[in-house]
């Protein structure tokens, strides 16, 4: 038989706090567990989008410790709650989900934070910065998943219709967008790395130096190249993975055509010609031109991506009958 259900609203107005929690039925109970697991995920996508976008690591320290009073707050209520006859497995995973934040929130994104400090500073160190970052959202998205397993027995247990939302946890959602974007991201970083190098070298005045990462940065563009051209889209949106093609076919053309040009150039030092320092003024004049559209492109399509892919609820409540 299908329970009577209150709506979300109404549910609310009844709980009180969690030292004095007590349930008349169970979706009261589901709801309680579906509130502060909701709670919880809010704080989350908010540090986690400040620990991704953000450079401010003061504000990204302060993000975390809302999350990890918000997970304390949480586990105190949890601790404070009576035993429940038809809990159904809902307790002990939401208890495994908080162990998960607060291990992560405590300890590894701490270590995270570290790592995003100089992470700017090489193509090693951000890839080590990403894969830590990357393999912590997944922690909680097993975690979130597990969850959202249990809540759906729960409703299936005592006959509870579901609101439903989104067909994953907002954590798996966040994890699949980021990894596609730093898929992406991490590709035109290397070239990125390369291109400054071989700046570098050109303030040097070092001939042999500069010609050897214009071959190197030649060589990654290639195949990064047909990498990207590789990558699909992420729900329908293509922008911004057409943006970052385009800049590593800028990088690639500027070091088979315009840093040759450069490097042939330095190459001569002081038996340079009229000719040779207007075809050198010329080559640096375009890379400069077309260097810095290119990037805004990127940075303006990836904000179109992330605008238009916020994780959405998997599971909106239950439904008033």
């Amino acid at each position: 038989m299908m329970i009577r259900i209150l709506s979300i609203c109404c549910l609310l107005a009844t709980l009180g706090t969690a030292t004095a929690q007590t349930f008349e039925h169970p979706g009261a109970y589901f709801d309680f567990f579906n509130r502060e697991h909701a709670a919880i995920a809010q704080k989350n996508m908010a540090y986690l989008q400040y620990a991704v976008h953000s450079e401010d690591l003061g504000t990204i320290g302060q993000q975390r410790l809302v999350l990890l009073e918000q997970l304390q707050s949480t586990q105190n209520k949890l601790a404070a709650l009576p035993p429940y006859a038809g809990d159904a497995g809902l307790r002990a995973e939401m208890q495994a989900v908080l162990a998960t934040y607060l291990n992560l929130f405590n300890l590894g994104f701490q270590e995270i934070e570290v790592l995003k400090s100089d992470a700017a500073e090489s193509y090693e160190k951000m890839s080590r910065y990403l894969q830590a970052q990357t393999a912590a959202e997944q922690q909680m998205a097993q975690a979130s998943a597990r969850f959202l397993t249990a809540q759906r027995q729960f409703a299936r247990t005592h006959d509870i219709e579901l609101l439903e939302g989104a067909p994953t946890s907002e954590a798996e959602q966040l994890n699949n967008l980021n990894t596609y974007q730093r898929n992406l991201f991490l590709r035109a970083f290397r070239l990125g790395t390369l291109n400054a190098r071989f700046l570098a070298a050109l303030d040097q005045n070092e001939p042999t130096t500069l010609e050897e990462a214009r071959q190197e940065l030649a060589r990654a563009a290639r195949e990064e190249l047909t990498a990207v051209r590789l990558v699909g889209d992420f729900n329908g949106n293509t922008n911004y993975r057409d943006a970052v093609i385009a800049q590593v076919e800028l990088y690639l053309s500027l070091a088979t055509r315009e840093y040759v040009t450069v490097c042939q150039v330095a190459a001569k030092g002081s038996q340079m010609t009229p000719e040779d320092v207007a075809s050198y003024n010329a080559a640096v004049q375009a890379t400069n031109t077309r260097l810095n559209p290119a990037v805004e492109k990127v940075n303006q399509t990836l904000q179109e991506l992330l605008r238009t892919n916020v994780p959405k609820p998997a599971l909106k409540g239950v439904k008033q009958i």
